[in-house]
């Protein structure tokens, strides 16, 4: 089944085209749930679409264990370099564990074809949705709720490994256990650029795209990702660029609003790459000056 994603009708598989409005139909994702993966996994429910595919909550048929599965595009399957990337994201994510980033506990491809992660399952909300709620946080909450994922990153980068696509959404706050803390998640290393980690060639690649997909949220997305090289020479994208998307993170959840906010990508482009955003403290004089600066260094070109 395909459906359009402007107006959301569904379709017959051989249909290319929305009658409607001409847009090019994707493969649902909705049509997995109820199914069962590989024979292994029924799919409950679908939590989410990126440019890596879908995410599904599920549960292990034989042990009951409830999990989260990311589906690659079945277009992607014959992609070299998206699969590429697939592998390397399952072995490092594999190799790195920390209580506050999602447990990746396999890498399967099925008899039919479809390749899947198969991750921990965190029940909770995202920052994103946080935000919404409450509006703005205070320093002193925003600090709190993103000191864990300060921890994750400082280890990830000990290792070799970066984000790269660090935003509100790929911040989970757990529901909390009785009597205890809500725990928060870091998600989705999807796009991490590796070395030794998983044993990925260094390409020195700085191109936004691979795919045709954008490595990084352009809300979120640092001077470097943009194509912009650094002042060392090194074109390589290293934990410098998850510190400025941390930063602009910061800034929203305590503003109440990002930091740039271009219409286009050439706007966002140049906002990112060459101008400085109002200081913290003259949008919120609550800020300390001493935190501002701090927020203003890690968003520093």
């Amino acid at each position: 089944m395909k459906f359009c994603p402007a107006c959301s009708s569904k379709f017959d598989d051989n249909v290319s085209f929305c009658p409607t409005d001409g847009e090019v139909l994707e493969e649902d994702p909705h049509s997995f749930v109820g199914s069962v993966l590989d024979g292994q996994y029924q799919i409950e429910a679908l939590l989410g679409r990126g440019g890596m595919g879908a995410v599904y909550s599920a549960r292990h048929i034989l042990l009951g264990d409830r999990v989260a599965i990311k589906m690659l595009p079945p277009e992607m399957r014959g992609n070299t370099e998206w699969l590429r990337r697939f592998q390397r994201e399952g072995q490092a994510a594999r190799r790195f564990r920390h209580p506050n980033a999602v447990t990746v506990y396999d890498l399967r491809t099925s008899s039919d074809g479809t390749i899947y992660l198969v991750m921990e399952y965190v029940e909770g909300t995202t920052l994103d949705a946080e935000l919404k709620k409450r509006g703005r946080f205070s320093p002193a909450e925003a600090l709190a709720t993103l000191k864990p994922v300060i921890s994750v990153l400082n280890a990830a980068h000990a290792m070799g490994v970066v984000h790269r696509d660090l935003k509100p959404e790929n911040i989970m706050i757990g529901k909390p256990s009785t009597g205890g803390e809500p725990t928060v998640k870091l998600l989705d290393l999807g796009i991490a650029k590796l070395r030794e980690v998983a044993g990925a060639e260094k390409t020195g690649n700085t191109n936004l795209t691979v795919a045709g997909q954008m490595l990084g949220t352009p809300y979120y997305m640092s001077p470097e990702q943009w194509g912009e090289l650094p002042n060392d020479g090194n074109s390589d994208i290293d934990g410098r660029a998850d510190i400025y998307s941390l930063g602009v993170v910061f800034y929203e959840i305590v503003a109440g609003g990002r930091p740039f906010s271009g219409m286009t990508i050439v706007e966002l482009r140049k906002q990112h790459v060459s101008e400085t955003p109002r200081p913290l403290y003259e949008v919120n004089p609550s800020v300390p000056i001493h935190f501002s600066k701090a927020i203003q260094r890690a968003m520093s070109k």
